[in-house]
């Protein structure tokens, strides 16, 4: 298994430029498919466009520069795939023009930018948090336990512990909110 692991570094240690395509790529394969799927509203399509789109990634993966965004890089190209697509589907019954098809693309990657912000807001904000309100939040968002049995291994009563999740809930939208408002400047 080692041997393996090192075929993939270069003589300086590095990843080897398949293992850093194969990690950048399953890092952003969701949101590359969500933005193909927004685009074309067709599982099956989308399914297809998304192994297109990381063939031709992957062929021009030289003309990626490291330091930009990967995944700005990956929806330009599923942009390319997404038209040719609308190109090659005329005849189907629904035609998108390409300023329409550039808009919709446009749309989806300001709200993927805006779902990460959130995301990543939402991280910085639960690490603020005390590690008893973090262990509240584990127990019943991450482990799936119910606001009543959480009550009954801590001994607390089920009603205060609704209440604390709910000022939890305020307190991380706030904070958020903020969060979002410094880093970008604007908050919708």
């Amino acid at each position: 298994m080692e041997s393996d692991f090192r075929e993939n570094l270069t003589s300086e240690g590095h990843p080897s430029k398949d293992e850093l395509f194969f990690q950048l790529f399953m890092t952003y394969q969701r949101n590359l498919y969500a933005f193909i799927l927004a685009s074309i509203h067709n599982y099956a399509d989308a399914n297809d466009l998304l192994q297109e789109t990381a063939t031709v990634m992957w062929r021009k993966f030289d003309q990626f520069k490291p330091g930009t965004s990967f995944l700005a890089w990956g929806i330009a190209i599923a942009h390319t795939q997404v038209l040719k697509f609308f190109n090659e589907h005329k005849r189907s019954r629904i035609q998108f023009d390409d300023s329409l098809v550039k808009e919709l693309a446009d749309t989806t990657m300001t709200e993927m930018k805006q779902a990460a912000a959130l995301t990543e807001a939402l991280r910085e904000c639960l690490k603020k948090l005390s590690p008893t309100n973090q262990k509240l939040l584990q127990l019943r968002y991450q482990e799936g336990k119910s606001v009543k049995a959480i009550a009954s291994s801590l001994g607390k009563p089920v009603f205060g512990l609704y209440k604390a999740f709910a000022r939890l809930q305020d307190a991380l939208q706030v904070c958020i909110e903020n969060t979002v408002k410094r880093s970008e400047g604007t908050f919708e």
